[in-house]
């Protein structure tokens, strides 16, 4: 927790610190460990809450897409399903699987997966088998979708999704989805409109009893925006975009493959700005 008084961009004080329990939220934690870091660990053994992407943006996510020649990731409970129409596609999965450690995920929607000839010959992709994820669809509803592509084609596939989606003028107020540049970057990533980190953080404070102001959050990239804003202490990584760096109160001088976040934590551990529930430093 930020307990400093020293805080930069007029950030107000952390209060006392807030009981690790929930009597709503069954929580569990690891009190045998040295570490105090590891002493506040929570493991949640309940949905808090799922904002799936509705039907129609599914579908026309997906048909925008098959119009670009390009992989969606379907993501729904615990499965990535993937429609494959050639070898570059194919390897955009395997990419993406590899950078999340999620390839055993996958769940290839064509049994011709990456053979173009004859996935043409054998599948036949349109509106009416949702460009071949039928079946994903028949699930249910995504969590969230993304689209993949070659890196020095991301930004202009982001630009024209978010348009295609969400209209030239993008009221934020008014969208219809969650557009966001991924990263590393390879790939967009659709959510219901609803949908951020942000959110997602102040639902969890509020289920578990702990303010928003004693949270410090740490990110790197565009979907960590609203994350960094949320928290009572943003902080970005040395690798952000610098979108993400504009948005925090702090910025690392290292990188997520130099351990930025234990560095940072030992560092306010170590200059008493850390505060553990049984009140010690």
């Amino acid at each position: 927790h930020v307990t400093s008084s020293s805080t930069p961009n007029n950030r107000t004080d952390a209060a006392a610190p807030a009981p690790h329990r929930s009597s709503t939220v069954p929580l569990t934690n690891t009190p045998s460990s040295k570490n105090p870091f590891l002493q506040q660990t929570l493991i949640i053994n309940q949905e808090l809450f799922h904002n799936p992407l509705s039907p129609s943006l599914t579908r026309k996510t997906l048909a925008l897409a098959h119009k670009l020649n390009c992989v969606t990731n379907y993501y729904h409970n615990h499965h990535i399903y993937a429609v494959v129409r050639n070898e570059d596609q194919l390897a955009l999965t395997k990419r993406y699987g590899k950078l999340t450690g999620s390839t055993d995920l996958y769940c290839y929607l064509n049994e011709d997966k990456g053979d173009e000839k004859e996935a043409e010959k054998n599948e036949v992709y349109n509106e009416s088998n949702a460009y071949g994820y039928q079946k994903a669809i028949e699930l249910g509803p995504p969590s969230k979708l993304l689209i993949l592509c070659e890196t020095d084609e991301l930004d202009k596939t982001t630009e024209l999704v978010r348009e295609e989606l969400n209209g030239i003028q993008q009221n934020q107020e008014q969208q219809n989805a969650h557009v966001i540049r991924g990263a590393p970057p390879f790939f967009v990533e659709i959510l219901d409109p609803t949908v951020n980190k942000g959110h997602g953080l102040r639902q969890l404070c509020q289920s578990v009893g702990i303010p928003l102001e004693e949270v410090i959050a740490f990110g790197d990239g565009d979907n960590d925006l609203e994350f960094l804003s949320m928290a009572g202490w943003g902080v970005a990584m040395k690798n952000a975009r610098e979108v993400v760096k504009e948005a925090a109160d702090e910025v690392t001088e290292w990188t997520n493959d130099e351990d930025g976040v234990i560095k940072m934590l030992q560092r306010y551990e170590g200059e008493g700005k850390l505060l553990f529930s049984n009140g010690s430093c």
